[in-house]
């Protein structure tokens, strides 16, 4: 049984799916590169890093560079060959001492790193649905909090609750 057969148009159809991927974008026409990158950050990274921000009290240019650390350490324990293992071991040193000495310094984000790491890391599920094999897939997930969280400016105070204020009012 067809949509048609229902006694849907093709035209009502199209409308409602049409409607349907307005609502989930809210965006008119086709998508630029930078729209569906905020898209993205927006939707599936950007509330996480603020609310990891606010509760361990760290920049989000600290925790860029933590995610960028847990990536190196991610790459030098996949590392199959010598050479892989030296160049990411000297990352992961490299990248413990810059979070260490710059941990609050501003970063620099690049969108096209950005969407290709999303594309990276989708081309790796489908790669890992098949055979079963996921190994590998936690580095684009690490990549990809550390380079949004480099691209945010400002975090929002935490909320405090009415409880907090009074408690805080009495002393």
């Amino acid at each position: 049984m067809t949509i048609l057969d229902k006694g849907l148009s093709l035209a009502s159809v199209k409308r409602h799916l049409f409607v349907a991927a307005e609502d989930f974008c809210r965006y008119r026409g086709p998508m630029s590169f930078a729209k569906l990158d905020h898209l993205i950050g927006k939707k599936f990274f950007v509330l996480p890093i603020i609310n990891l921000c606010q509760l361990t009290r760290q920049s989000q240019f600290a925790v860029a560079r933590l995610f960028w650390f847990i990536a190196a350490c991610d790459g030098f324990y996949h590392a199959k060959a010598l050479i892989g293992s030296l160049i990411w071991g000297g990352i992961s040193v490299i990248m413990m001492v810059s979070a260490g000495r710059r941990a609050d310094s501003p970063t620099a984000s690049f969108m096209f790193f950005r969407l290709l790491a999303v594309l990276m890391l989708i081309i790796d599920l489908i790669r890992g649905a098949a055979p079963k094999e996921w190994a590998g897939i936690e580095f684009w997930i690490f990549v990809l909090p550390a380079e949004y969280a480099a691209n945010i400016r400002t975090i929002p105070p935490t909320i405090t609750t009415k409880s907090t204020r009074q408690v805080s009012k009495a002393n």
